[in-house]
């Protein structure tokens, strides 16, 4: 994979979690089990950003690490990796990861001992390796020959389709299910003859994949399961994801546009819909601009990420000049 597709996958990953708090919450719960109550936290972003302290200097950047606080104000740390494809190096990157996420928070008690909380954490595999294995241990061996296993999930996303993933609850990755199919393309690409039943079919298991997504998106919303915001931004996604697979493999038009009509079909539902219950102009510039609002809280979080302005733009439909100045806000 180029550098450049790996920007756009991470890019496009970390575009999800600017979704609205009850997704996020959803999606914690369901990865860790940790039981959280949708109402009664509060979620935030936290820069992953973290520098040695030690010469030479050395910058480490973590995907997605999230702070959750209960209402009865303890903290909780939630660190998501995102990766391609197998890293033999992962154990160790996590661990650092861990140790540099709690070395940021950590605090000394009355009697002068200093304590590290070492955050969950996940790593999320997009695309099948056989050396990946079902949980990521390095066992640490202290001096005095007592041994520590630090453990990491895995979660490995080859395995899964868009209903695994709504029984465990993980509605807000289903844009990244697409990434699958990125090495099953790869390997029919690099064939010197097209077996074009096989490709075929890997394209209409693509299509009924985006029309799950898609149609399982709509009933979310229906039920109140997410709002607006979150189910633009797994759509937005999702079509962002398959116009990557379409540019470098697919290149058919039509099969593009049944694509784009899936996706704008329930966007532009709730567009009309929006617009029969404004009923007058001043309701719907309301709607307008809370939507506008949206975007803004959505482009705080990309900024945060460290996301390019470019993507931001494209992301939230905002302009480079109200990126721009948000980011001096920042």
């Amino acid at each position: 994979m180029s550098q450049n597709d790996r920007i756009q996958i991470d890019e496009t990953a970390k575009y999800i979690f600017s979704a609205s708090k009850p997704a996020i919450i959803d999606l914690i719960t369901g990865i860790f089990h940790v039981p959280l109550d949708r109402e009664n936290v509060e979620v935030s972003l936290v820069s992953g950003e973290f520098i040695s302290g030690t010469s030479p200097f050395s910058k480490y950047l973590a995907d997605i690490v999230l702070e959750i606080r209960r209402a009865s104000d303890t903290e909780l740390l939630v660190h998501i990796e995102i990766q391609t494809g197998h890293d033999s190096m992962m154990d160790i990157r996590m661990v650092r990861y861990g140790y540099l996420i709690g070395e940021s928070r950590s605090a000394v008690t009355p009697d002068r001992i200093r304590v590290i909380t070492i955050p969950h954490q996940v790593v999320l595999y997009l695309e099948e390796d056989k050396r990946i294995t079902d949980e990521l241990t390095v066992r640490i061996v202290l001096p005095d020959g007592k041994e520590l296993d630090y453990r990491v999930l895995v979660l490995k996303f080859y395995e899964l389709t868009v209903e695994k993933l709504k029984d465990m609850n993980l509605y807000l990755l289903f844009p990244l299910i697409l990434m699958k199919y990125r090495k099953k393309l790869t390997a029919l690409s690099r064939q010197k003859r097209l077996n074009q039943e096989t490709f075929d079919t890997l394209v209409q298991e693509i299509l009924d994949e985006i029309g799950r997504i898609t149609a399982l998106s709509e009933k979310y919303l229906e039920n109140g399961v997410i709002d607006e915001r979150t189910k633009d931004i797994i759509l937005s996604a999702t079509i962002e994801i398959y116009n990557q697979l379409h540019e470098k493999y697919i290149n058919d038009n039509k099969v593009k546009g049944k694509v784009e009509k899936m996706i704008e079909s329930v966007m532009q539902k709730r567009y009309n819909v929006g617009l029969e219950e404004g009923k007058t102009e001043g309701i719907v510039e309301g709607k307008i601009e809370g939507k506008k609002e949206a975007m803004v809280e959505i482009a705080k979080n990309l900024i945060m990420l460290g996301m390019e302005d470019s993507f931001i733009v494209q992301a939230t439909g905002l302009t480079l000049e109200e990126i721009r100045q948000i980011t001096k806000i920042q």
